[in-house]
């Protein structure tokens, strides 16, 4: 029965790696050497796997910020971890949307602006930028720690 549990969390805890290793390590390693990232990396996984949560990726922010915030200053780390969740928002939006979001946001272009560069209608462009800023919004939301 031991084994079935150990199996069991070796898989989450892969799966949880496979699905978030390089951006936690990324965050990690843009405070702390290599192996110290990697150890923490290690060590955050291991623990968040261990609570069982249904989606990991709130939780494992949320414990990187936590660690992180002892080895450099607090804000610049939750900084960083707001950046991750404004990307992976963006990064989820459809192509046709997210490029819309890019341009009016990145490229600072307004609504006629990238109506003429995009050849779509300026109502439609707005619609668009609306419904892709309310996603990544709902999604910052979603990866919130609770």
């Amino acid at each position: 029965m031991a084994n079935a549990t150990l199996e069991h969390q070796a898989i989450d805890i892969r799966q949880a790696f496979d699905a978030h290793g390089s951006t936690i390590f990324t965050l990690c390693r843009r405070f702390l050497e290599d192996a110290d990232a990697s150890a923490l990396t290690r060590d955050i996984f291991v623990t968040v796997a261990a609570r069982g949560e249904t989606d990991p990726a709130p939780a494992l922010l949320d414990a990187t910020a936590r660690r992180l915030a002892a080895y450099a200053d607090p804000s610049a780390v939750v900084d960083e971890v707001e950046r991750i969740r404004v990307a992976d928002g963006l990064r989820r939006l459809a192509e046709s949307r997210r490029r819309l979001v890019t341009l009016a946001l990145v490229d600072r272009l307004d609504h006629a602006e990238i109506a003429a560069r995009t050849s779509t209608p300026v109502l439609e462009v707005a619609a668009e930028i609306r419904a892709g800023l309310l996603a990544i919004r709902n999604h910052m939301t979603a990866m919130a720690p609770a």
